[in-house]
Protein backbone atom coordinates (compact mmCIF):
# COMPACT_ATOMS: atom_id res chain seq x y z
CA UNK A 1 0.00 0.00 0.00
CA UNK A 2 1.02 3.39 -1.00
CA UNK A 3 1.20 6.35 1.75
CA UNK A 4 -0.76 9.40 -0.23
CA UNK A 5 -0.42 13.27 0.60
CA UNK A 6 -3.84 15.64 1.30
CA UNK A 7 -6.08 17.22 1.29
CA UNK A 8 -4.79 19.74 4.32
CA UNK A 9 -0.85 19.15 3.40
CA UNK A 10 0.35 18.12 -0.30
CA UNK A 11 3.93 17.50 0.51
CA UNK A 12 4.01 16.44 4.54
CA UNK A 13 1.95 13.83 6.50
CA UNK A 14 1.54 10.91 4.02
CA UNK A 15 -1.03 8.94 5.30
CA UNK A 16 -2.21 5.34 3.86
CA UNK A 17 -6.49 5.00 3.09
CA UNK A 18 -7.66 2.14 5.57
CA UNK A 19 -10.66 0.40 3.60
CA UNK A 20 -13.33 -1.16 6.23
CA UNK A 21 -12.14 0.20 9.39
CA UNK A 22 -13.98 -0.49 12.11
CA UNK A 23 -13.31 2.73 14.16
CA UNK A 24 -13.56 5.90 12.44
CA UNK A 25 -14.37 9.29 13.91
CA UNK A 26 -17.89 11.04 13.09
CA UNK A 27 -17.75 13.65 10.55
CA UNK A 28 -18.74 16.11 13.15
CA UNK A 29 -16.26 14.91 15.98
CA UNK A 30 -14.23 17.40 17.37
CA UNK A 31 -10.82 16.47 18.04
CA UNK A 32 -8.18 18.20 20.70
CA UNK A 33 -5.46 17.27 20.95
CA UNK A 34 -1.58 18.27 22.58
CA UNK A 35 1.47 16.23 21.61
CA UNK A 36 3.92 15.59 24.01
CA UNK A 37 7.50 15.59 21.52
CA UNK A 38 10.70 14.90 23.61
CA UNK A 39 12.44 13.28 20.96
CA UNK A 40 16.04 13.28 18.64
CA UNK A 41 16.78 11.68 15.58
CA UNK A 42 19.21 9.83 14.74
CA UNK A 43 20.94 12.55 12.62
CA UNK A 44 21.07 15.57 13.44
CA UNK A 45 20.64 17.37 10.44
CA UNK A 46 17.47 15.30 9.92
CA UNK A 47 13.54 16.75 10.73
CA UNK A 48 11.90 15.86 14.10
CA UNK A 49 9.19 13.31 12.46
CA UNK A 50 7.08 14.04 15.57
CA UNK A 51 6.99 17.26 14.57
CA UNK A 52 5.06 15.80 11.15
CA UNK A 53 2.76 13.55 12.85
CA UNK A 54 0.92 16.55 13.59
CA UNK A 55 0.54 17.27 9.37
CA UNK A 56 -0.73 13.34 9.35
CA UNK A 57 -3.30 13.72 12.10
CA UNK A 58 -4.65 16.51 10.12
CA UNK A 59 -4.68 15.06 6.76
CA UNK A 60 -5.95 11.60 7.75
CA UNK A 61 -8.67 13.25 9.74
CA UNK A 62 -9.58 15.64 6.87
CA UNK A 63 -9.64 13.25 4.46
CA UNK A 64 -11.61 11.06 6.56
CA UNK A 65 -14.61 13.73 6.95
CA UNK A 66 -13.79 15.41 9.62
CA UNK A 67 -13.91 19.38 9.50
CA UNK A 68 -10.69 21.07 10.44
CA UNK A 69 -12.31 23.95 11.77
CA UNK A 70 -13.28 20.88 14.03
CA UNK A 71 -9.50 20.03 14.95
CA UNK A 72 -7.64 21.89 17.79
CA UNK A 73 -4.18 20.85 17.97
CA UNK A 74 -1.05 21.94 20.14
CA UNK A 75 2.43 20.99 20.82
CA UNK A 76 5.15 21.38 23.39
CA UNK A 77 8.85 20.39 22.56
CA UNK A 78 11.34 19.31 25.35
CA UNK A 79 14.04 17.50 26.28
CA UNK A 80 15.89 16.29 23.07
CA UNK A 81 13.75 18.12 20.91
CA UNK A 82 13.82 21.21 22.34
CA UNK A 83 16.49 22.67 19.50
CA UNK A 84 13.75 21.66 17.37
CA UNK A 85 12.35 25.50 18.44
CA UNK A 86 15.53 27.78 17.54
CA UNK A 87 15.14 30.45 14.45
CA UNK A 88 17.34 29.41 11.62
CA UNK A 89 19.87 31.83 12.54
CA UNK A 90 20.33 30.45 16.11
CA UNK A 91 20.30 26.45 14.66
CA UNK A 92 23.21 27.96 12.02
CA UNK A 93 25.40 29.49 15.05
CA UNK A 94 24.43 26.15 17.02
CA UNK A 95 24.77 23.66 14.27
CA UNK A 96 25.98 25.01 11.26
CA UNK A 97 22.49 24.46 9.13
CA UNK A 98 19.63 26.03 9.24
CA UNK A 99 16.78 24.44 11.21
CA UNK A 100 15.46 21.45 9.63
CA UNK A 101 11.73 21.84 11.76
CA UNK A 102 11.31 25.26 10.91
CA UNK A 103 9.01 24.41 7.41
CA UNK A 104 7.30 21.79 9.32
CA UNK A 105 6.44 24.85 12.43
CA UNK A 106 5.49 27.82 9.56
CA UNK A 107 3.26 25.14 8.19
CA UNK A 108 1.35 23.83 10.86
CA UNK A 109 0.99 27.73 12.64
CA UNK A 110 -0.70 28.67 9.10
CA UNK A 111 -3.59 26.13 10.15
CA UNK A 112 -3.73 27.36 14.34
CA UNK A 113 -1.67 24.98 15.40
CA UNK A 114 -0.45 26.27 19.40
CA UNK A 115 3.55 25.30 19.62
CA UNK A 116 5.60 25.77 23.15
CA UNK A 117 8.78 25.60 24.05
CA UNK A 118 9.66 23.93 27.77
CA UNK A 119 10.80 27.17 29.79
CA UNK A 120 12.73 24.81 31.61
CA UNK A 121 14.25 22.48 29.21
CA UNK A 122 15.05 25.89 26.95
CA UNK A 123 17.05 27.43 30.61
CA UNK A 124 18.79 24.20 31.06
CA UNK A 125 20.24 24.15 27.67
CA UNK A 126 21.43 27.65 27.47
CA UNK A 127 18.23 28.74 25.24
CA UNK A 128 17.13 32.21 24.77
CA UNK A 129 13.39 33.71 24.10
CA UNK A 130 14.87 35.51 21.03
CA UNK A 131 16.51 32.47 19.61
CA UNK A 132 13.27 31.07 19.11
CA UNK A 133 10.94 30.91 15.82
CA UNK A 134 8.25 33.43 16.03
CA UNK A 135 5.88 30.41 16.38
CA UNK A 136 7.05 28.91 19.15
CA UNK A 137 5.77 30.22 22.14
CA UNK A 138 8.20 29.67 25.95
CA UNK A 139 6.02 28.32 28.60
CA UNK A 140 7.23 28.00 32.27
CA UNK A 141 7.87 24.44 31.67
CA UNK A 142 6.12 21.66 29.28
CA UNK A 143 4.25 20.40 32.35
CA UNK A 144 2.66 23.45 32.91
CA UNK A 145 1.17 23.47 29.03
CA UNK A 146 0.61 19.58 29.54
CA UNK A 147 -2.05 20.03 32.37
CA UNK A 148 -3.98 23.01 31.29
CA UNK A 149 -4.13 21.95 27.90
CA UNK A 150 -5.61 18.70 29.50
CA UNK A 151 -7.55 20.11 32.10
CA UNK A 152 -9.48 21.98 28.99
CA UNK A 153 -10.33 18.46 27.05
CA UNK A 154 -7.07 18.19 24.48
CA UNK A 155 -6.39 14.46 24.97
CA UNK A 156 -2.88 13.55 25.30
CA UNK A 157 -0.56 12.30 22.92
CA UNK A 158 3.15 10.70 23.49
CA UNK A 159 4.93 8.35 21.03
Amino acid sequence: MKPEYGPVFDQIGATFNIKDADFTPDSTSVLKAIFDIDYMPKDSLASNPLISSLHRYLNMHVKSGVKESNISLAFVLHGDSTKDALSDAAYMKKYGIKNPNTYLIKTLSEHGVAMFICGQSAAYSGISKSELLPEIKLALSAMTVLTIYQSEGYSLIKF
